[in-house]
């Protein structure tokens, strides 16, 4: 009886053991120090500063923005002023180190709970979004790897306000070799103020 127990109590602590491996395993890479400031310490945001929630967006949207942020392709324009902050910070990394570890990690950060005062017409939302935003982003706004877009739910209102003014007055997807950018810059100038209101909140439901 007593082996027994005691085969018992080491099988339990090796299941705990193992079931902690993947938390181990899920280290907090050295750079993400200098984004914590701004994107907070599980990438949720902060809207009091206009940063975005980063936390679950793709490893490959994550590590392309970095990268155009860092070649000039994107935070180019002065007037762009947040655009030219993550610019600094992104030429300080080791693309090949850095950004990879970034990406991975943060990818992994659960969606942050969001709670945003925003108001607009839910079923207009749902028509604009679908008509032009859903074939690529998801039907909820979950992004779409295989179009390259990245995911829009649970992200700040104001920021993707700002970012369709941006893509529309071409302080962003302006860069000839961004490929996507113009492409959501051409979208950008195809939706109306009343409409984006209407798209941003149905957003801000999923």
């Amino acid at each position: 009886m007593y082996r027994f127990i005691l085969s018992s109590l080491y099988c339990t602590s090796l299941l705990a053991l193992i079931a902690s491996l993947p938390l181990l395993a899920k280290e907090t890479p050295k750079a993400y120090a200098q984004c914590i400031a701004c994107h907070g310490e599980n990438g949720e945001g902060n809207a009091a500063l206009s940063s975005p929630a980063i936390a679950g967006l793709s490893e490959q949207y994550l590590s392309r923005q970095l990268k155009n942020y860092a070649s000039g392709k994107r935070g180019y324009e002065s007037a762009d002023s947040y655009g030219q902050q993550m610019a600094a910070i992104s030429k300080s990394l080791d693309l090949n180190k850095d950004v990879p570890e970034l990406a991975k990690y943060i990818a992994t950060l659960p969606k942050p709970t969001i709670e945003q005062k925003v108001s607009g017409d839910l079923k207009n939302g749902h028509r604009y979004y679908h008509a032009k935003c859903g074939a690529c982003h998801g039907g909820q706004g979950q992004g779409n790897s295989s179009f390259k877009a990245p995911k829009l739910a649970g992200q700040h209102f104001d920021y993707l306000a700002r970012q369709m003014q941006n893509f529309s007055q071409g302080m962003r997807g302006k860069h000839p070799d961004d490929k996507y950018g113009r492409q959501m810059a051409m979208m950008a100038r195809t939706v109306s103020d009343k409409e984006l209101a209407d798209i941003l909140f149905f957003i801000s439901q999923q």
